[in-house]
């Protein structure tokens, strides 16, 4: 079965935050600060998108569950073969 996966924008924030903290990383002074004017727009644009759905939240992605089950004979089955 397939479940949407929703995000809101605190949800959002939270992401964007971690990639925040990984700017110390980057080669240079340069490229971090330009990461940081990305993941600033991409906050803004967030708090736009959710801001004008009904619930505050977009669908991005899918989880997925799979459902299944042991035969009741396997420990029989098993034994057999051990």
């Amino acid at each position: 079965k397939k479940y949407p996966i929703r995000y809101d924008h605190a949800t959002m924030v939270r992401q964007i935050n971690v990639g925040r903290s990984k700017l110390k990383l980057f080669p240079s002074e340069g490229m971090a600060e330009e990461m940081g004017k990305v993941l600033d727009e991409l906050e803004k644009e967030s708090l736009e998108v959710t801001s004008r759905q009904e619930s505050g939240r977009v669908t991005l992605g899918f989880d997925y569950v799979v459902v299944a089950e042991k035969p009741k004979d396997i420990i029989t089955r098993m034994k057999s073969i051990l």
